[in-house]
Order: structure tokens, then sequence, then C-alpha cells
């Protein structure tokens, strides 16, 4: 048996690790602009979006693969799976889909997979500048493997692998990332009480290589034309550290949960969300969220989030043994019209 002496103080040490990293690490905001791979930040999933991304320490089963691998391990059916559905900026729209199988004392694993569509862009040129009259479309996907348990009682942990891929015509990129997270229920004995730990995006950088970086050249006293490559710029993956309080109450009309997240940023100013979900009769889910950035003192007057308040509703039943969640998210977004995300799970 393991002592649980040992997680309190080893909870007690991430917390202090965490402050002191956070401090020494803020956000920073001169480095807006210039990471790979962005599309590693776009959310999944509409409950976790309509309650502002703030619940990593109580997200559980399929739900978690995206906001904290550690929470897969709640996962209580043999099977399940998710899908999820968003328009964002400039009519781009985000498909995700996940499903995660039980094993036991073995723990559980999970696969997703996030692509992009960005619909039918035209080819230009110097000598085209309307248009060839030819089409391309980009290929942005995240795949991703996914690995948790339980260690305890009250000990969760989990992580995820992912490949990063990017590509456009003749030119293409990859990165390799993995996800780290923890997940302390009960915490200070205090039923409902949660402590939620993530590390996101570290790994490799990300470099477009291809033929379309090749361009025409001739060298001084030559007669012909030969082929230049140009080395793009090797650029590092988004990552953050996040940590999360969650904590749920039983009310009368059913259970009340409220969430709060403090979010570390390598490439932009740190975050703080904040959530709610009011849950009535195990059927229906009410949810609301604010996300804020923390402005920087020497740039006081610089970045401001798009995303700012979620809200959003869910509905849970089941069909002929097989428990079936629908969610519905919506995020106004300052300067690009309104944001919907809607989401299937299911579970058996």
């Amino acid at each position: 048996m393991i002592n649980r002496n040992i997680f309190k103080k080893l909870t007690i040490f991430l917390v202090v690790a965490f402050l002191c990293i956070s401090f020494v690490y803020a956000g920073d905001a001169s480095r807006v602009g210039t990471a790979a791979g962005v599309q590693v930040q776009v959310p999944v999933g509409a409950r976790a979006i309509a309650m502002g991304g703030a619940d990593i320490a109580g997200v559980s089963s399929i739900e978690a693969l995206y906001w904290n691998p550690a929470g897969l391990g709640n996962m209580e059916a043999r099977a399940a799976g998710n899908f999820s559905s968003q328009n964002i900026i400039a009519d781009i729209n985000v498909n995700y889909f996940a499903l995660g199988f039980n094993a036991g004392r073995l723990g559980v694993l999970g696969f997703s997979l996030k692509s992009f569509n960005f619909g039918d862009i035209p080819v230009t040129t110097r000598e085209n500048m309307d248009g060839t009259g030819s089409m391309y479309s980009p290929t942005f996907a995240t795949m991703g493997m996914t690995y948790s348990r339980s260690l305890t009682d009250h000990v969760n942990v989990g992580i995820t692998g992912k490949m990063v891929y990017e590509s456009i015509p003749r030119a293409s990129a990859t990165a390799f990332a993995a996800d780290l997270g923890i997940q302390y229920k009960n915490l200070m004995s205090i039923n409902g009480l949660r402590l939620g730990f993530v590390i996101k995006n570290v790994g490799a950088n990300m470099q477009y290589k291809g033929s379309a970086l090749l361009t025409k050249a001739r060298d001084k006293d030559e007669s012909y034309d030969d082929y230049r490559y140009r080395p793009s710029s090797s650029d590092q993956l988004p990552s953050s550290l996040e940590m999360g309080l969650s904590y749920m109450k039983n009310i009368s009309v059913g259970n009340l949960l409220v969430c709060a997240q403090f979010q570390n940023n390598n490439f932009e100013q740190d975050q703080i969300k904040i959530g709610a979900e009011l849950e009535l009769m195990d059927l229906l889910y009410v949810r609301g969220g604010y996300n804020t950035i923390m402005k920087d003192p020497d740039n006081p007057d610089f970045g401001e989030s798009i995303f700012g308040l979620s809200l959003g509703a869910g509905l849970k039943y089941s069909v002929g043994g097989v428990k079936m969640m629908l969610d519905y998210a919506y995020r106004p977004m300052q300067y690009f019209g309104n944001s919907n995300v809607f989401s299937i799970g299911f579970g058996f």
C-alpha cells in the first residue's frame, strides 16, 4: 500500500515548483506570433470550452485527452468516444475525434485526432496575383496517443505523445511533443476538492521542408540557372504549464462544480480561467466560463483575449445500455463573430 503522506508531500512540492517556474518563466509578450504549430492551442470539446477551459483538475474520461491526460484514468466505461466540431476565425472548421479503452488495472488507453478544414484557397504567383485558376487547401492535424491510470484512490497520472503535422503545396513540417498531467482528488481531505497539473506541448522544434523552398538563381559569370535551397526557420511549439482547482458540492437540485485555472505560456501572456457547471437531476447541464489574460507590466497596452465569455449546455441519456452525451458551447469572438462548438460523446 502506497503511503498517502508521500502524495501529500509530492502535491505540496508540485505546487511550490509550479509557482516558482511560473514566476521565473512568466508569459512573454515579446514572443507572441513566433511559435510554430499553434494548431495545438485550439481547444476541443464543448463541455470544457463552455467552462472556459478551467476544469483541468476534475475533467475525466474521454474529455480529458486534450485538457489533462490524467483525467482519462477516471473512465469507468469499457470504451468511450467523443466527436467535436467547431468553427473558428475566418470560417476555419476544426473537427476532433477521440476513442478510449479501459484495460482495468493496466490503465486506460486513448487515441485522438484533430484536423482543420481551411476550404479552398486560390493559388497566386508574382505573375498572377489575382489567381492562376488553381486552388489548394493546407493540411493541419494533430494525432495523439494517451496512457493514464490511477495510482491510488486519490492520484491519477497520464501522458500523451502527439505528432503535429502541417503541409502546403510542396512543403510540410512535422514535430513530436508530449503532455504530462496529474490529478489529486479530495485535496486536504476535503471531499469534492481536486487539484490538477498539466504540462503541454513539450517537444521538438517544427520546420518546413520541401521543394517549395527552392528558388532559381544564377551564379556570377554563368549562363544557366540553378536551384538554391532557402531553409525556413526552426521554431518551438507553444508549450504551457497549467495548475487548476475544482470543487464539487451537492445541492438540492443536483451538483454544482466551480473551477479555476492559472496557465503559464512560453509564447504569450499568462491566462486565468474560471468556470462553473450545474448538473440538474443527472440529466441536464448548464455551464459558463470566462478567460482573461494577465497584462505584462512592461507592456500594459499590449495583448488582448479574443475569447472571453463562454456559455453552454449538455444533455445526458442512455440508449440500449449506451450512455450518450450531447454538448454545446457558445463563444463570442472579438472582431471575428461567434464560435459554436458541438460535441457528441458515448460510453458503454
